[in-house]
């Protein structure tokens, strides 16, 4: 919400030094201010569209400014005024940057950070059932090729078995959407369409204790693939 109410503010600034017809920078404002609501409300919706939720604000930033331009153009050109819209530095240097933003940063700072790990973090499980915890603040992290990973110790009620919990465990994810375990392992995607990467969660319960761990990073496939290529 901050980046998006700033970016807004600054383009609306960099719309006033091209400014000539009053009225129209009130129409200006409430489409600037409609791309803004479209930007937070997509990543309220969709928490995985974070990534996506910033390519919209930046490419209808500059859309906008674009747009309303070529229409003041329009509009002072009928009146037989004589047209300054879309010649003073910053406007051009908003609609310049927006575009650098949404066309080329964002796309390629995607494709960057999906060849790399990440932790994952508890919170993506939500709040837990009344009786389970997780242990081990921070836990015990590690990153390998594409992937990084972290553990923690999961506890349940006083006497309540490591399968039990584990049992526990697995409905709750499921309950939050998460899709059923396969071997003690479940992923989901991490981003929506620009982040390929997912998160995966696996439970054990060796030597009568329940353990989670948290993977973060390139999918499986990706992941196997990269790692069986040789050094």
């Amino acid at each position: 919400m901050l980046v998006a109410s700033v970016v807004t503010m600054l383009a609306l600034l960099a719309w006033l030094t091209v400014a000539r017809l009053p009225w129209f920078t009130g129409v200006v404002l409430v489409a600037l201010t409609l791309v803004a609501v479209a930007s937070i409300t997509l990543a309220a919706v969709v928490p995985r569209a974070a990534v996506e939720a910033r390519l919209l604000l930046f490419l209808g930033v500059a859309v906008t400014l674009l747009v309303a331009g070529e229409m003041q153009r329009r509009k002072l050109a009928d009146s037989g005024d004589d047209d300054r819209a879309g010649r003073r530095w910053p406007y051009r240097i908003a609609v310049g940057l927006s575009l650098f933003v949404a066309l080329a940063c964002i796309p390629a700072a995607a494709w960057d950070f999906n060849d790399d790990g990440f932790v994952p973090s508890v919170q993506d499980l939500g709040p837990l059932p009344d009786g389970l915890a997780i242990r081990g603040a921070g836990g015990d992290s590690e990153c390998g090729t594409g992937r990084c990973a972290v553990s923690y110790a999961l506890v349940g009620r006083p006497g309540e078995s490591a399968d039990r919990v584990a049992r526990r465990m697995w409905g709750h994810l499921a309950s939050r959407g998460w899709p059923a375990p396969d071997g003690g392992h479940s992923c989901r995607p991490a981003g929506w369409l620009l982040d390929t990467r997912e998160t995966c969660v696996s439970i054990s319960t060796a030597d009568g204790a329940a353990g989670l761990t948290l993977e973060g990073g390139r999918p499986y496939p990706r992941y196997a693939g990269a790692s069986s290529q040789p050094h």
